[in-house]
């Protein structure tokens, strides 16, 4: 199913792209940036789309497949790292609470994208759309444009990288590094951090809300 179509759709209806602006590379960019921090109840692009929402995970693989319908060949990057105090500066007490009793684990998502596909060898930027633009005004490091060859700063401390494979499940190649990885307990305290990073930002960095329908 095209993607673009179906964002351009989601993002008129929502007031977030003018009627008949083209959708380029920084403008998808853009659009996908500024979803709301939060899961949606399914990881594929068009649930992301249609919930105008998503993490690491879901807005980097509705991204990848917006650039690729672009022309653009991409790398999706899995990398392991942790949350310390020292890192997010930016957290708030409930978040700085939880991170007092030691790092907390993830696997974040970015890509890597062959932003000019006509040059051989290829030029590769690392893109990362993880932080709406709003949250900047909180301390997290959104980015703000897209610029072609210019990589863009990671929502991570990186400890190991991971290519993922085309041929498998984006979400079951996650999930198999954090079981591999972290303990049961790490993972619960993932979790726990997770859910609550997203209702504050979700509090503070409130997206477009859909129109009423009806």
């Amino acid at each position: 199913m095209p993607l673009i179509p179906l964002l351009r759709a989601e993002a008129e209806r929502r007031a977030v792209l003018a009627p008949g602006e083209a959708i380029d590379a920084a403008r998808a960019f853009a659009l996908v940036r500024d979803l709301t921090y939060q899961r949606a109840s399914a990881s594929d692009p068009e649930t992301t789309i249609r919930e105008w929402r998503g993490t690491c995970s879901g807005k980097h693989h509705l991204l990848q497949a917006l650039f690729e319908e672009l022309g653009y060949r991409t790398i999706l990057i899995a990398a392991t790292h942790r949350f310390t105090l020292e890192n997010t500066p930016w957290a708030p007490p409930e978040l700085r609470a939880l991170l007092a009793a030691g790092p907390v684990p993830d696997v974040h998502d970015f890509l890597r994208l062959q932003h000019d596909p006509q040059v051989e060898p290829p030029r590769w930027m690392t893109v990362d759309a993880t932080w709406p633009l709003g949250a900047h005004v909180l301390g997290l490091p959104a980015n703000e444009r897209f610029e072609p060859g210019r990589d863009m700063a990671v929502a991570a401390d990186v400890d190991e990288l991971f290519h993922v494979p085309r041929d498998v499940d984006q979400q079951q190649f996650k999930q198999r590094i954090i079981e591999r990885e972290f303990g049961a307990a790490e993972v619960e305290r993932r979790e726990r951090f997770l859910a609550a990073l997203s209702r504050w930002l979700v509090e503070r960095v409130p997206g477009p809300a859909a129109p009423a329908t009806g």
